[in-house]
């Protein structure tokens, strides 16, 4: 224990040395930070609290359905909990040179893993709370609960965090070294076939207790037949706090200390898994990654799929597209957030949305454009933006090249268009399709797709030129830069200046019950394209404006 002691006393050391970094930061940035931040508390808190008042105004059956929610809550906190721990898990404990300085130190192979464990568990916490804050905050309110139930939720949280956060590392640790032979298919495979039967077996056992109410809440809500079960930690911090809720002091301390013993016999594991797979793993991720593997060419295709473009053009995009496939921690995250969102669209239909009136399909198809376009300009962002400066020392390579900065440019903003592209209009289309909304809807979807990767390529790529940073090698140093910083807020400010009006146009022309299109459709989507046409082509002409003037040009 003295060197996890030690090992944690470091991290605050460096924690607290953070500030003088805070200091030199740029003020428009932590600004920007600070306002979103507190924005979406506020938001967030606002929609909860509406929520809960509106679940009491259904009388009865609103105010069992508000005690039964609590168990989804918790539940779909704790899988994003854990799933978001295995991801982290990978990143600290085998992407980190941290990690193979302590392993020659005289540091317990035990002691290393669950260090690292706590700290993916810091790294995993933070959109925890930023859940869980607004969503107690406005529970509190609208019960008049004293404010120390709030230092009651903090005694539950951390445990349950904890205690997920271990669960997704020891499910990383135990299944890293499958992973890593060659057997990778049977082994993913069978373990599908064992989890779909898993969870089968688990969807066709009923709770225990299961009564009348329970049945009929189960019909309205589906998912809390599975979020209600006893033996999930979500339920037994739910059922805690609710606890103490209704006065029950005792029944909330008993269902406490079952998540801490669960969090000490978890840690237990955990450092044993650590002993058997951890320098394994470690071993087997380093020769994964060793330049000294012959690896074949990827996607060795795509070159003769574009050979309509120039072949300086061709040659830098298929460059950019293989970069990018063989870093799994750059396109994992955009399958993760993608795949979400398709997974959600397949199933509106099996939510029923499709045959919901009107006003609320079309609210809903530009609820979901507004979601696409979102994730659209966070991914812009962090992978488009950094794209030049990431050439970093080799940039005199491109420089000399038989090529111009210009068409330099060109192939990373055509690159970063038929990626975006695709996803996008594929997305709005399954969208659209899914809630069998009119053609009109349908053709703005597309032109909103179309627009939104016209400028978050465009201004990803001129604003990633005009303050490209060479000597920085960290992506995330890059993007939180004043350029990164400046990028993300103009690729808000057009969704909310140019696609949130065009969706309240259409929006409140279906409320009022309105047959055809007036004029003012015309305008908007003229609007849209002279918008998306002008923003692109500044942000453009100032990256190139930017290369020009360069040394190299």
């Amino acid at each position: 224990m003295r060197e996890l002691a030690v090992l944690l006393a470091k991290d605050w050391r460096v924690a607290h040395n953070l500030r003088r970094l805070w200091a030199g930061q740029s003020r428009f940035k932590m600004a920007f930070i600070a306002v979103f931040a507190v924005g979406l508390l506020a938001g967030l808190w606002v929609l909860f609290l509406h929520g809960f008042r509106f679940l009491e105004s259904l009388g009865g059956l609103g105010l069992m359905m508000v005690y039964r929610l609590f168990y989804l809550f918790f539940f779909g906190l704790g899988v994003m909990l854990m799933l978001s721990s295995v991801v982290t898990t990978y990143t600290t404990f085998f992407c980190s040179d941290e990690t193979g300085f302590l392993l020659l130190k005289p540091v317990k192979i035990g002691t290393l893993t669950l260090y690292k464990t706590l700290q993916s568990a810091f790294y995993t916490s933070w959109a925890f709370f930023f859940m869980i804050v607004p969503f107690i905050g406005a529970f509190a309110m609208h019960e008049k609960l004293p404010l120390h139930f709030l230092v009651w939720l903090l005694f539950f949280s951390i445990p349950f965090v904890l205690l997920y956060s271990a669960l997704g590392t020891l499910a990383c640790l135990v299944a890293l070294p499958v992973l890593l032979r060659s057997r990778v298919a049977r082994w993913g495979l069978t373990a599908g076939v064992l989890l779909a039967v898993g969870a089968w077996i688990l969807k066709t056992l009923p709770p225990p207790g299961q009564d009348d109410t329970f049945l009929v809440l189960n019909r309205l809500v589906p998912a809390i037949q599975w979020a209600s079960h006893p033996l999930w930690p979500s339920w037994w911090m739910a059922e805690g706090i609710m606890a103490l809720v209704r006065g029950q002091w005792g029944r909330g301390a008993l269902l406490w200390g079952v998540l801490v013993s669960h969090v000490l016999l978890v840690g237990l594991l955990v450092e044993t898994a650590g002993r058997g797979f951890l320098m394994v793993n470690w071993q087997g991720v380093q020769y994964a990654s060793s330049p000294s593997r012959r690896r074949g060419v990827l996607l060795p295709s795509l070159d003769r799929l574009l050979g309509f473009l120039p072949r300086d053009i061709r040659a830098l995009m298929v460059k950019d597209v293989r970069t990018f496939l063989r870093d799994p921690a750059q396109w994992s995250q955009a399958l993760l957030f993608f795949g979400l969102l398709a997974l959600y669209f397949l199933n509106l239909r099996t939510l029923r949305y499709h045959v919901l009136p009107p006003v609320w399909r079309n609210l809903i198809a530009f609820l979901n454009i507004f979601s696409v376009c979102s994730i659209m300009a966070s991914l812009g962002s962090r992978f488009i933006y950094p794209q030049l400066s990431l050439e970093g020392h080799s940039f005199w390579i491109l420089g000399l090249a038989p090529t111009s900065m210009a068409r330099v440019l060109a192939a990373k903003f055509l690159s970063s268009v038929f990626s975006l592209g695709i996803v996008s209009l594929v997305l709005m289309t399954l969208s659209t399709h899914m809630l069998a909304v009119p053609g009109p809807i349908h053709v703005a979807a597309f032109l909103a797709a179309l627009a939104m990767t016209m400028v978050v390529s465009g201004l990803s790529t001129g604003l990633g030129a005009a303050f490209m940073d060479l000597k920085q090698r960290n992506p995330a140093a890059i993007v939180s830069g004043f350029g990164g910083t400046l990028n993300l807020v103009l690729n808000l400010a057009f969704i909310l200046v140019v696609i949130v009006p065009i969706g309240l146009v259409f929006h409140l022309h279906v409320r009022s019950g309105g047959v055809g299109y007036p004029p003012v459709f015309l305008l908007a989507v003229l609007w849209l394209i002279l918008a998306a046409a002008g923003l692109t082509a500044g942000a453009l002409f100032a990256g190139w404006n930017s290369l020009r003037r360069r040394e190299f040009a």
